[in-house]
């Protein structure tokens, strides 16, 4: 399946000439509803893990208290996204490794109060006898943070930076004093939904942070609860669900939808803070390309 944003109503860019030095692409990866294997890039689904090696656990146990997890063994890593060099070259894969592996831990952690994450690249054809199952999500685990299984879609798109980050001010104020139905905000700017590269949705104030050594981090990717919200699912709709959008953002209630067996709106069924993101950024400065995961919302 083959998901493709139509052009915005309003060329920004060809309205603030400005604009064009902002523009980045980034990569859309639609999550939908599927059955992936460890060789698919996926949501939710199986990772190329090598049976020989340990799975991933955390032992944060005051965080799992925190949420009412009060067994003291440490907890199994869930296993979020996968992603394939093959799918999205736009990644910063190291030298020799061409898969991008996310987990994070099933709990709230702090500071933050978002899931504590890890990420894993690794060389698919290092992994000669993959491990044939996952150890299960411990009962207790939140169900905000355990994503269904989809199958992606990566789309390249022109987005251009959230209101702030970093417009000049005298453009940001000339920007915001049109008029008309389309926000710059909401409609032609930043990209919503879970995404690789490019600007970020902040929901709040922009803040781009510095790895340890002081040096400026990159967007990696983004982990949504939605691909778009109220507002901006108007522009960011792909064309083949537009129809299911108008329905997914209309007033009847979820349980009568009965046409919305696939929705758009929600496939990957998580839910970060306040239907928010979680934004991933790396470190490609330093060798071993650390990150930092937070939340605004």
């Amino acid at each position: 399946m083959k998901l493709i944003t139509l052009g915005k109503p309003v060329d920004i860019a060809a309205v603030f000439p400005e604009l064009a030095e902002f523009a980045r692409t980034t990569v859309r990866l639609h999550p939908r509803w599927g059955e992936p294997t460890a060789w698919d890039s996926s949501l939710g689904g199986p990772l190329l893990w090598p049976a020989d090696e340990a799975w991933p656990h955390c032992t944060d146990h005051q965080a799992h208290e925190r949420s009412g997890y009060t067994e003291t063994e440490p907890v199994p890593l869930v296993a979020v996204l996968q992603l394939y060099a093959h799918d999205v070259p736009e990644l910063p894969f190291p030298n020799g490794t061409d898969i991008c592996q996310v987990l994070w831990c099933p709990f709230v952690h702090q500071p933050g109060l978002v899931p504590r994450v890890e990420l894993h690249w690794r060389s698919e054809v290092a992994v000669t006898a993959p491990l044939e199952a996952a150890p299960d999500p411990v009962p207790a685990s939140s169900g905000n943070y355990l994503p269904a299984t989809c199958l992606l879609h990566p789309e390249r798109v022109t987005e251009y930076p959230y209101p702030g980050d970093p417009l000049p001010p005298e453009l940001l104020e000339r920007i915001w004093e049109g008029d008309g139905p389309w926000s710059y905000q909401h409609h032609l700017s930043v990209a919503p939904g879970t995404k690789v590269g490019g600007w970020v949705s902040f929901a709040q104030d922009p803040s781009w942070p510095d790895c340890a050594y002081g040096h400026p981090m990159d967007h990696l990717l983004t982990i949504a609860s939605r691909e778009s919200d109220g507002e901006s699912w108007k522009t960011w709709t792909p064309v083949e669900e537009e129809a299911l959008a108008e329905v997914e953002a209309s007033p009847i209630p979820t349980h009568d939808r009965t046409d919305l067996l696939y929705r758009p709106g929600h496939p990957s069924e998580l839910m970060i803070g306040d239907a928010g993101s979680l934004y991933v950024f790396v470190c490609t400065t330093c060798p071993d390309t650390p990150i930092i995961a937070w939340s605004d919302s």
